[in-house]
C-alpha cells in the first residue's frame, strides 16, 4: 500500500513542472523589403553595347541594394532571436 501511495505522489509532483514553450513571430517592417524590380527592358532587336552596358550597370546597382537589404533583415532577425531568448 506505501508504495502505491508513493508512486501516486511521484506522478502527481511530475505533472505539475510541465515545460511550456511561448512562441513569438517576429516580423521586419515593410520598409526593410527594399528589391527594386526592373520593369521596362530594352529592345533586344535594336539593343546596341550602350543600352547592355547600361542595364547592366542598373541591374548591378539594384542587386546590391537588394543585397543590403536582405543583410539588414538577418541582422534584424538575429538581433531580435537573441532578445527572445534572453
Amino acid at each position: 500500500m506505501k508504495k502505491i501511495l508513493i508512486v501516486c505522489l511521484l506522478l502527481a509532483g511530475c505533472q505539475s513542472s510541465a515545460v511550456t514553450t511561448k512562441l513569438t513571430v517576429v516580423t521586419p517592417p515593410e520598409q526593410m523589403y527594399d528589391c527594386p524590380i526592373k520593369d521596362k527592358w530594352p529592345n533586344w532587336k535594336t539593343l546596341n553595347d550602350t543600352e547592355v552596358a547600361k542595364t547592366l550597370v542598373e541591374l548591378y546597382k539594384n542587386n546590391s541594394r537588394c543585397k543590403a537589404s536582405i543583410d539588414a533583415i538577418q541582422k534584424f532577425l538575429t538581433d531580435a532571436k537573441a532578445r527572445i531568448e534572453d
